[in-house]
């Protein structure tokens, strides 16, 4: 499936005719914006952006939102108003980066250029979310031990967002990564100190390409790479230096 424009000029003009001047901007960001759809794993990523979001202007939008997921299948915007969108850089602070990285502005004002997001708390975010995708990727392991598809299938749909997870940690400790995925893995590999191949063999995956003939040694070495990466980030980036940082990207 190619990137579905006309169903987004679509959703720009359904969400128009149904809220009017509170539609302040319509944000495409991710894998779409990228040039990087994928049928299989990607997601159809956007960001909706209102002046104001009660539960009478969430009425108005609801039949949009039904059509956009029930019959396209995508997966549902980000709803928020534009004040939450600007307090929000705390504690989206991956997410607010990502989206300033790459972005297209489908309606409306682009907004999200000009939010600063706290660096400092941004380093937090990262370490959080990668030793949360190592917790459940143990549980899948204890649960599901020798059935290889379904590891296999747990690999292929995490690592694109630990390959996010990992560039962001780059990002934390001042290092200015690519942004396409293979490079990233033999950055943060060089960075961290640890053997890539594994990852690689992850992304073939997703590429439907060879799969690695032995699933639990990938999937071990998947494991102790991200455990890595959380470990020299708390090491390099203590917490005690969290009112030192920089608060601005």
């Amino acid at each position: 499936m190619k990137k579905p424009e006309s169903k987004l000029q679509d959703l720009v003009s359904r969400l128009h005719a149904a809220c009017g001047d509170n539609l302040v901007s319509l944000v495409l960001y991710g894998s779409a914006a990228r040039e990087e759809f994928h049928e299989q794993y990607s997601d159809v990523n956007v960001l909706a952006v209102f002046r104001e979001l009660g539960a009478a202007r969430l009425s108005v939008i609801s039949p949009v939102v039904r059509w956009w997921t029930h019959e396209e299948k995508f997966t549902p915007p980000l709803m928020m108003t534009e004040v939450e969108l600007r307090e929000s850089a705390d504690v989206f602070a991956i997410e607010l980066l990502d989206i300033q990285h790459m972005h297209k502005t489908l309606f409306g004002q682009d907004i999200v250029s000009a939010i600063q997001v706290p660096m400092n708390l941004h380093r937090v975010e990262v370490e959080h979310e990668l030793r949360t995708i190592l917790l459940r990727l143990r549980q899948h392991l204890l649960l599901s031990p020798d059935n290889q598809d379904e590891l296999r299938r747990v690999l292929a749909k995490s690592i694109s967002s630990v390959t996010t997870l990992l560039r962001h940690a780059l990002i934390a400790v001042r290092e200015n990564p690519p942004h396409e995925k293979a490079k990233v893995l033999e950055q943060v590999g060089a960075v961290f100190g640890f053997d890539v191949q594994p990852m690689h063999a992850i992304l073939a995956l997703r590429s439907d390409r060879e799969h690695p003939a032995n699933v639990a040694e990938v999937y071990n070495a998947y494991m102790s790479a991200i455990s890595r990466v959380a470990h020299e980030l708390d090491a390099r980036v203590p917490k005690r230096h969290w009112q030192k940082m920089s608060s601005t990207v």
